[in-house]
């Protein structure tokens, strides 16, 4: 009865994921959404995912009412890349996600309110060129390795952006080591289009190798990454001594 009285109290939070539904995203994308989502909301042991209902793929999550307008908070200065580091890195997760899945997304409150939008890019045709796939390389840290299929997600922050790349699972085995160390240089199979702003957007990238960055290509490296907000490496006085001395303890 103790539980059955408290469940009533408690507030839901819909997470709408537009353009798709539950009998078309397959159940294995659709955990790394939450997986994400429970990464942005923190306070875990508050947040519950209650069940997906037809429609705009609304995602029906219950929280406690002394945390909800702190989850707001979080959320809110995430997506202004505000606040603390694994919400902001949650926050671009699903951004890039939805981005590679062609959706948009709205986050709303029990009263219909929204707390926060994921609009899907628009790209008209005669402002954008390719998409094509280049062979090429990226420089990055190694946040996050993750997934159940036989081609894994490799989470890289690099020059204030995050991507989420492909590899085989040797590969992500052998990045484990590497994880939130030394900047590593993937190479591989890029896709690549120049979106209405001018800009190159990569939307997938295959990495099929990868090698520790040397002395000098670090220093350049560690030049860029301590630009990205909120991030460690701006704190450290010398920052590629850190760097080394966690590459020399993963050995």
């Amino acid at each position: 009865m103790h539980h059955a009285g408290t469940a009533v109290n408690k507030r839901e939070i819909r997470f709408h994921i537009e353009g798709t539904s539950p009998h078309v995203i397959p159940m294995a994308r659709l955990a790394e959404y939450l997986t994400e989502l429970a990464l942005l909301f923190g306070h875990k042991k508050h947040v519950h995912f209650l069940r997906v209902e037809q429609g705009s793929l609304p995602c029906v999550i219950e929280v406690e009412p002394k945390t909800e307008e702190a989850i707001y908070s979080r959320v809110k200065r995430a997506a202004a890349s505000k606040g603390p580091r694994d919400a902001i890195r949650a926050s671009s997760a699903i951004r890039a996600m939805l981005r590679r899945d062609h959706l948009s997304a709205e986050l709303k409150n029990q009263d219909g309110d929204i707390v926060a939008s994921y609009p899907l890019d628009k790209e008209p045709k005669q402002d954008t060129v390719g998409p094509f796939w280049e062979d090429g390389f990226l420089d990055g840290i190694v946040v996050r390795l993750g997934g159940i299929d036989e081609t894994l997600p490799v989470h890289l922050v690099y020059e204030q952006r995050h991507y989420i790349c492909n590899a085989n699972r040797e590969i992500v085995r052998q990045l484990g080591s590497r994880i939130w160390g030394s900047p590593v240089r993937v190479h591989g199979r890029g896709k690549w289009y120049r979106n209405t702003h001018g800009a190159w957007e990569l939307q997938f990238f295959d990495i099929q190798s990868f090698e520790d960055l040397n002395e000098s290509n670090l220093l350049d490296a560690v030049t860029r990454l301590r630009a990205i907000p909120n991030n460690a490496l701006r704190e450290l006085k010398d920052p590629l001594a850190e760097m080394q001395k966690i590459r020399g303890d993963g050995e």
